[in-house]
């Protein structure tokens, strides 16, 4: 009986356990899985924060903020994930990003974007991002820098390279009927982060060394891999995704979120931050709890074995008597 007693605690135990250990080493190990590829991450990441009621507040925090590009991001993301948005929020967010009622507002802020490339707000950085897009923003922003040396003032090195690399980017395009493509809107996006201080120290000092160094190849893929990023999930989503890259590995993790995500690309990064992109926690700690879930798999299975021993243990002694004081040997031994 106490062999019974003991197995059933242990079992009781281990099984209690399970219900916060199981799901936590599952998660763990999905992720541990997952570690290079940036949309897994994402996805399962969002299995544990997104639910009806962050959507709702994400939406209206951004048509507050007059963000309807935002807004719609969420709405898209909340559908690809199966959560409900209020028929009349969703109106809202449609009125919100009506071609025309955008134009009319934010006309000027978007030409001023566009010929001086200074933007304050979402509409100007539209506008400085479609001149960039054009060989006149590559003019426009080298012209300042040489401007600014002649002035003797600081000269952005990564700004007048980017500027020089653009100018290139667009004769090549030109030349082969637009098969440069990616390579231009990557540049584009370069020189935007870097507006906005969207780009990392990290990232700047390699792009900054590959345009002085030459490495045309290293730089030509981070370059593209941006280029996609900005052409699947828009300008804004590549924006927010630089602000968590550190390096070329990193830009080919946000073009795989892009290629995956798309629309809902930004909405992803705004709910996740780095987390959209790289696994937040270490590989050790991940690596605990998944140990801890074999070990508690161990636990159930070794303690259930031992209550079923112990159950079944009277049964085989009775048996086994039974089977000693009626079998031939008794019979042999005890013959006259």
């Amino acid at each position: 009986m106490f062999r019974l007693l003991a197995a059933l605690g242990f079992f009781l135990a281990f099984a209690g356990a399970a219900h916060w250990v199981v799901p936590l080493g599952h998660e763990a190990f999905a992720l541990i899985r997952a570690q290079d590829d940036a949309a897994r991450i994402a996805e399962l990441q969002l299995d544990r924060t997104l639910d009806g009621a962050r959507v709702r507040a994400e939406i209206e925090q951004a048509l507050a903020a007059d963000d309807g590009e935002l807004a719609e991001s969420f709405v898209a993301l909340a559908d690809a994930r199966g959560i409900a948005v209020d028929a009349a929020l969703r109106a809202k967010v449609v009125l919100a990003n009506h071609a025309v009622a955008g134009a009319v507002r934010g006309a000027a802020r978007f030409g001023q974007g566009f010929v001086t490339g200074e933007a304050e707000d979402l509409t100007g950085l539209a506008g400085a991002a479609a001149g960039d897009l054009t060989v006149w923003g590559d003019l426009r922003d080298g012209g300042r820098e040489v401007l600014h040396w002649v002035r003797g003032e600081n000269v952005d090195p990564l700004m007048l390279g980017l500027a020089g690399a653009g100018i290139a980017a667009t004769g090549a395009t030109y030349a082969a009927f637009g098969t440069p493509l990616a390579l231009r809107a990557g540049l584009t996006a370069l020189k935007g982060a870097r507006r906005t201080g969207a780009m990392s120290a990290r990232l700047a000092g390699q792009v900054t060394d590959a345009l002085r160094g030459g490495k045309r190849v290293k730089l030509a893929a981070l370059v593209g891999d941006l280029g996609t990023s900005a052409s699947k999930a828009g300008t804004r989503a590549t924006f927010a995704g630089l602000r968590h890259v550190d390096d070329a590995a990193g830009a080919a993790r946000l073009r795989r979120l892009a290629e995956v995500k798309g629309g809902q690309t930004l909405a992803v990064v705004k709910t996740l931050g780095r987390g959209a992109l790289f696994l937040t926690e270490t590989l050790t700690r991940l690596a605990y709890r998944v140990i801890a879930l074999v070990l508690d798999v161990i636990g159930l299975i070794a303690s259930f074995n031992a209550m079923v021993v112990a159950m079944v243990r009277p049964l085989w002694r009775r048996k086994k008597r039974a089977g000693w004081f009626t079998g031939p040997r008794f019979a042999a031994r005890t013959a006259p």
